[in-house]
């Protein structure tokens, strides 16, 4: 398998030491941002390139960007310039204040991903029609909108179809919807995330555990 290394996917971040020695990559442990060393009230386990499905992992993108444990400035640094060029459609979910992971799927992973089906056909039915895919504008500029941003108070449960099917939501360009991304997890003051990935394929949704 094709793998980068942490210099090669992550140039900006500055890893602690103590998390790339040799005993740390014995155990197989994933490198940590060296910001970690002073407080781990806010920490996310990021696999880029990984989605998990029934079952199994898949590969998103290769060569594989390896997985890395980071604070929130750093993981909003690697984030946003791939979420702000990400050309597919995306809705996403403001998670609960309890969530462990938050996560891309594409449309064609739902099911496999363990979506019931009548949710994936609500989140793919707003993907078709609350998207740019119907010539929708982003309500903060007037560039086409490609994400459809659901708050906690638009969908507070993803068991909710009706909310799903019939919510608002706010149609955002790749750069809004980054951007409200982002200031969803800056209001977030401790959290410990143990799986996050990166949009991948054609369109897909961001949801919550």
């Amino acid at each position: 398998m094709s793998r980068l290394t942490y210099e090669q996917a992550y140039p900006n971040i500055q890893f602690s030491p103590r998390s790339r020695n040799w005993w740390s990559r014995l155990k197989g442990t994933a490198a940590e941002c060296v910001h970690l060393e002073d407080s781990v009230n806010w920490m996310a386990t990021l696999l880029p390139d990984i989605v998990y499905l029934r079952g199994r992992s898949e590969l998103s993108r290769v060569p594989l960007r390896p997985e890395v444990s980071l604070c929130r400035a750093c993981l909003l640094d690697v984030a946003t310039s791939e979420l702000e060029s990400f050309q597919g459609r995306v809705v996403a979910f403001e998670p609960d204040k309890g969530f462990s992971q938050y996560f891309f799927v594409a449309v064609p992973h739902f099911q496999e991903a363990g979506l019931k089906p009548e949710v994936a056909e609500a989140i793919d039915q707003r993907l078709r029609s609350g998207t740019d895919s119907q010539g929708t504008s982003c309500a903060r500029c007037d560039r086409p909108a490609n994400w459809l941003w659901f708050p906690r108070d638009h969908v507070q449960s993803l068991d909710d179809i009706g909310s799903i099917q019939r919510a608002e939501g706010e149609p955002l360009c790749a750069a809004h919807g980054a951007r409200r991304m982002c200031q969803m997890f800056e209001r977030i003051d401790e959290a410990n995330v143990m799986f996050i990935n990166l949009p991948y394929g054609e369109s897909g949704a961001y949801i919550w555990i």
